[in-house]
């Protein structure tokens, strides 16, 4: 008794795939017909090409990070340290408006006082144009400011100023307005820049990598013979 089933032995489904994988793991080629194709690596651009990409790639790369360093400093930065704080009616700095009010109320004073035969001393006319500043504040009217802080000079009722006011009257205290304008436009300047070199090395560093790009092929191990894997 034969123990050959019907049909004859046929081979497993498993038999197949490993014979169907043997088969694309080894492709003949048709150029020499007697070598075996590859599968591999190869750059998509000839060498010349690949040299460029990685010379635009590098600096590129090295470019995003400073220009991020460079935006990060620029909004984490605090100025320089030129300003100062004075206790002087709960004002912590000088703005330039301030400057400008201080000055030409001490010179105004000052001379006005001269007009009426009036002796009157650098710290009166201090006190005097401190008070036209905070009235004017919260008025917004030079004429009652200044009428409210007269009647009060003639009463001797002004607020006694702390130390250091001298610095706002004889120009030597950085204003608040001019750091501020400085360090304003220190972040603009460089946000602009960093903005500017981020894209420009964005676009190198994207030039680059499309000229270093790799791709797959198979080749040919006797004749060297490459064919598209795709």
């Amino acid at each position: 008794m034969s123990i050959m089933p019907k049909g004859g032995w046929e081979a497993s489904p498993r038999q197949d795939y490993v014979q169907l994988e043997h088969r694309r793991s080894y492709l003949t080629c048709k150029v020499c017909d007697s070598g075996t194709l590859t599968s591999k690596s190869v750059f998509r651009m000839s060498g010349p090409a690949v040299a460029i990409g990685f010379i635009l790639l590098i600096p590129s790369i090295a470019g995003m990070i400073f220009s991020g360093l460079i935006l990060v400093g620029a909004f984490s930065y605090q100025g320089n340290g030129s300003r100062v704080t004075m206790p002087v009616q709960n004002a912590s700095f000088q703005s330039a408006f301030d400057a400008n009010f201080r000055q030409s109320c001490a010179k105004s004073f000052m001379q006005r006082s001269a007009a009426a035969g009036i002796s009157a001393s650098l710290p009166l006319a201090e006190r005097y144009c401190e008070c036209a500043l905070s009235t004017f504040k919260q008025t917004s009217s030079e004429t009652i400011a200044a009428h409210a802080c007269f009647d009060r000079a003639n009463d001797g009722t002004l607020d006694t100023l702390g130390p250091g006011v001298d610095d706002f009257y004889s120009g030597n205290t950085a204003s608040e307005g001019h750091a501020g304008e400085g360090d304003s436009l220190f972040r603009v300047i460089g946000s602009v820049s960093a903005v500017a070199l981020g894209v420009a090395s964005f676009v190198g560093g994207l030039l680059g990598w499309l000229l270093v790009m790799r791709k797959r092929v198979l080749q040919c191990d006797t004749c060297g013979a490459v064919v598209s894997a795709s």
